[in-house]
């Protein structure tokens, strides 16, 4: 057997002994004169094509399987389940009947103690180990995919199956109390649901383990190696300049609406369709639906989903909803296909991905340039716009004021809406904010932050789904990606010769290329802030973010 060394004393028979004849055959001998001997004995002989194939059926059965190979087979069928269950999730966010919500929370908690078992298995870890114990070469695929199985794994095995089922089936079951909530602007109907997920929530912390917070713990799940510590002082420095800038400017701004209009859910959804396909989205793997909080998901290699919401009186929610989810199905389709379901297939983080997405939104799609190519276009499509020339949409469109609504929220003022998020998350998990108080701390920390009174809990406290997925830690890559947006940005101006004039004639192809050289084809490689520093030469800085607001609004929006 290859690999087996034997001694002089005993050793294994040889393949062609194992299957050479009982008896001779003489050279003359024909088919119709062999000698008597087991029926069709000559098939088995040495070199005979019969012989060859069952030699390969023992090696299969006898030669120990690669630990690599056996894990990435082990992952890919998890993956299996996990994209089984991100299909029906999305399913349960787009189109699944009222009723159908709490056999659907059945479904996805089994699933997810089956994708847990699997990963889990004391056999994973042996094989982790074996090819810990080989040695892959830093820059060959599978160490970045040990790495990360390894981390994932030591962080799975701390979740008992039983804690994972129940985190299942409490979220969903809680994602539609929150929007029978939101719908009846009534915090109280949440509240007990929110609760759960928040206690289940520092139960992970404490499995999962922490040095300084147990906010650390759930914010590592997003965001691979970043803690409290971390995040806290980019903040700081960003909310300084974002105050200062918001005060400066936001008074020059209207308290209307400056483009409202009647724009009819088909006419949005044609250009909203024609911008999509022309950032590069390719439709023949993916699909436009309609929910309550607008998403993006991956279900496979070759499906990457986007949804976005409607206001007839708005055109701009449902656009720039698809252009942000647009740069998250952009980067899922250029992970590389042959590597889904490991970590070289999957995103490097949610700070890199939302870079991507707030990349094409609010870089590309806020621009002068994106509406001086697009207008004629636009209103085309959109036939009410006519009544406003493209100087007054671009002024319309980079308006900077306060609002009440995160994914409403102007480019300068929606960092703000995330800092919030930040400290009160951090307050939850730390133990120092009870569920009960939230609805009035967030009305006053509003208040305090933005100046404005919040008239409801569904404008209020109420507006995000993600607390009732359990998603605690989340919020902060939002901003950690327009940080890392206008960091690439900023290198990608520099790296690729006249991208100004392509971004002009809405030629979006050489900036997709670069996003797609420098982030997407690297997986999960690096860490998010080795990747940055990759990218762009350092890692994660405020500077840039800061330098690009002042550039664009601290002249006045739209000059």
């Amino acid at each position: 057997m290859l690999g087996r060394k034997t001694s002089s004393a005993r050793r294994d028979p040889r393949p062609t002994e194992i299957f050479a004849p009982t008896h001779a055959v003489s050279e003359n001998t024909r088919i119709g004169q062999l000698t008597p001997g087991p029926p069709d004995s000559w098939i088995l002989a040495p070199g005979s094509f019969l012989s060859l194939l069952v030699l390969l059926v023992l090696l299969v059965h006898f030669v120990p399987m690669d630990p690599y190979q056996k894990l990435l087979e082990r992952f890919k069928e998890v993956q299996l389940l996990k994209s089984t269950s991100a299909g029906l999730e999305w399913d349960e966010q787009t189109y699944l009947p009222k009723k159908a919500v709490h056999y659907r929370a059945e479904q996805l908690s089994y699933l997810a103690s089956k994708a847990h078992l699997l990963g889990t298995a004391p056999e994973v870890g042996e094989w982790l180990s074996a090819c810990e114990q080989i040695g892959y070469p830093e820059d060959s695929d599978q160490a970045p995919n040990i790495f990360h199985w390894r981390h994932d794994y030591e962080l799975a095995t701390k979740l008992p199956v039983a804690f994972v089922e129940e985190f299942e089936r409490t979220a969903a079951l809680a994602r539609e109390a929150w929007k029978d909530a939101r719908q009846a602007a009534y915090f109280a109907g949440f509240q007990p649901h929110l609760e759960k997920m928040i206690n289940l929530s520092k139960q992970k912390a404490d499995l999962f383990g922490y040095k300084a917070s147990p906010y650390d713990a759930l914010l590592d799940q997003f965001e691979p190696g970043a803690t409290v510590s971390y995040i806290r002082p980019l903040f700081t420095e960003l909310k300084s300049a974002l105050v200062d800038l918001v005060h400066a400017i936001s008074s020059k701004s209207s308290d209307t609406e400056p483009l409202a209009g009647h724009y009819p859910v088909s006419e949005q959804q044609t250009f909203n369709q024609l911008i999509a396909t022309a950032l590069g989205y390719d439709f023949e793997s993916g699909r436009i639906d309609t929910t309550t909080h607008p998403f993006a998901t991956s279900l496979g290699p070759n499906d990457q989903r986007i949804t976005t919401r409607y206001d007839e009186k708005v055109f701009q929610m449902s656009l720039y909803g698809i252009m942000h989810e647009t740069g998250h199905a952009l980067y899922e389709q250029g992970l590389p296909k042959e590597a889904f379901g490991t970590p070289l297939g999957s995103a490097a983080s949610l700070g890199i991905h939302e870079s991507q997405s707030r990349l094409w939104e609010n870089h590309v799609g806020r621009s002068a340039s994106f509406w001086d190519r697009w207008y004629p276009d636009a209103v085309r499509s959109l036939s009410d716009l006519k009544r406003f020339d493209p100087t007054t949409v671009i002024r319309g469109l980079q308006q900077v004021r306060p609002s009440l609504i995160r994914v409403e929220a102007d480019e300068v003022t929606y960092d703000l809406h995330i800092l919030l998020r930040f400290e009160v998350e951090v307050g939850l998990i730390e133990g120092k904010i009870a569920v009960r108080d939230l609805a009035a701390l967030w009305n006053e920390r509003f208040a305090e932050l933005f100046g404005i009174k919040v008239p409801n809990d569904r404008l209020g406290v109420l507006q995000d789904i993600h607390w009732s997925m359990g998603a605690l830690g989340y919020f902060p890559t939002y901003t950690l990606g327009n940080l890392n947006a206008a960091q690439l940005m900023h290198r990608a101006s520099t790296d690729i010769a006249g991208l100004n004039d392509s971004l002009v004639r809405g030629e979006y192809r050489p900036l997709l290329d670069w996003l797609r050289a420098k982030i997407h084809r690297h997986g999960r490689r690096y860490l998010p802030n080795d990747l940055m520093a990759r990218a762009t030469g350092e890692p994660t800085k405020a500077k840039y973010r800061i330098e690009y607001l002042r550039e664009k609004y601290g002249r006045g929006a739209g000059e």
